[in-house]
């Protein structure tokens, strides 16, 4: 009997997991990098608080 904690269903689903969630954190790093050079073209440059009157 194979009484090992890690048989091959638990190490298909761990590495399908951490594959998927990998993918998802790579495309939301992309989204958030493409926003903001949106808003870099829109805008000009991206400064948090942007004060007009400080030269």
């Amino acid at each position: 009997m194979n009484d090992s904690k890690w048989d091959d269903r638990t190490i298909a689903a761990a590495s399908s997991s951490v594959i998927i969630i990998g993918a998802l954190l790579y495309y939301w790093a992309g989204e958030v990098q493409s926003t903001i050079e949106l808003l870099e073209l829109a805008y000009g440059s991206l400064k948090f608080f942007n004060n007009p009157m400080v030269f």
